[in-house]
């Protein structure tokens, strides 16, 4: 594919400068924005080929990808991740972007995910790819009705190596209820201890 693709950048200054330097010879950037309503009339005006949007743009990052993806459908979408959070990464996807690049990117790992949408591939780190797949398999268990949603927000958090009384800050519940689904979910999945309900989200098929 040529290399006059051309190329929109919505971010903040410091990370459009960085991404410009890597991607120098590589792609025309075409457009710039430094927030979601600048980003979205930037792609619908110049029609890129290629959008690189920072998750966290002022305005709402994924929205950005969102309303993008729906204005300029043929574009493809790379997210500038401020976080390897997999829940970041699979809001990033449900928006339609096709590629996410972690943050304190290089400039190889950049022109790596570019090189590839430009390509019509994903561009997803390898390093949350497992993530992902266990995502998945969740999914599939909470759609099959093994696992409740909250029961499934309790199991994410407990694999994040948060305490009791942070999921129950964070869920809005009592520690008690925290402890009644960890004790639910121990028992579905065949275990006994905290820590073997961990391991086995790590590892169940």
């Amino acid at each position: 594919m040529s290399a006059t693709q051309r190329a929109l950048i919505a971010d903040s200054a410091a990370t459009r400068f960085g991404v410009r330097i890597a991607l120098d010879g590589m792609v025309t950037i075409c457009a710039e924005a430094g927030d979601r309503a600048a980003a979205v009339r930037a792609a619908e005006a110049s029609r890129p080929d290629i959008c690189l949007i920072g998750r966290a743009l002022s305005g709402g990052g994924v929205d950005a990808v969102r309303e993008i993806c729906a204005a300029v459908p043929g574009t493809a979408v790379v997210v500038l991740a401020d976080s390897d959070d997999v829940d970041h990464l699979l809001d990033s996807l449900r928006a339609g972007a096709i590629g996410y690049v972690p943050p304190g990117f290089s400039a190889p790992q950049l022109r790596r995910a570019i090189a590839a949408v430009r390509t019509d591939q994903a561009a997803i780190p390898r390093s949350m790819v497992r993530d992902l797949v266990e995502e998945i398999r969740v999914a599939e268990r909470v759609t099959r009705g093994d696992l409740t949603a909250r029961e499934t927000q309790v199991l994410r958090m407990l694999k994040r190596g948060q305490s009791t009384a942070l999921i129950a800050s964070a869920l809005s519940i009592s520690p008690v209820t925290v402890r009644r689904h960890i004790s639910v979910l121990a028992r579905k999945a065949g275990v006994h201890t905290r820590s073997e309900l961990v391991q086995f989200h790590k590892t169940v098929t």
